[in-house]
């Protein structure tokens, strides 16, 4: 299933509401500051654990980051936020998934 003429026709028109609706009734400052908050979410790394340690594959954690751990075999998935710049905080499991998210500050 693609993406039709007409969809992406209906979403610049919403995107173009949107923009409107913006310049209307919020301050140039104002919507500045919330695209600025919103490149500061997301996907940040992506780490795919070589050794046992907390710190070998983590040097680019910061503090605060969120980090969701995800099993290559079957398992539950853990979720860590980052208290000291480079260290994941438990011991990392070789051959796990950490994607690295940092929230809005």
């Amino acid at each position: 299933m693609g993406i039709e003429k007409t969809d992406v026709t209906m979403f610049s028109k919403v995107q173009s509401l949107g923009a409107r609706f913006f310049e209307k009734f919020v301050s140039t400052k104002a919507m500045n500051k919330k695209i600025t908050e919103m490149n500061n979410i997301g996907l940040r790394d992506v780490i795919i654990c070589t050794t046992a340690s907390q710190t070998t594959d983590f040097g680019s954690l910061k503090v605060g980051d969120k980090v969701v751990m995800i099993p290559a075999s079957a398992g539950n998935s853990v979720f860590v936020t980052v208290s000291t710049v480079g260290d994941l905080g438990i011991i990392g499991i070789p051959g796990n998934l950490y994607l690295v998210i940092t929230p809005s500050m």
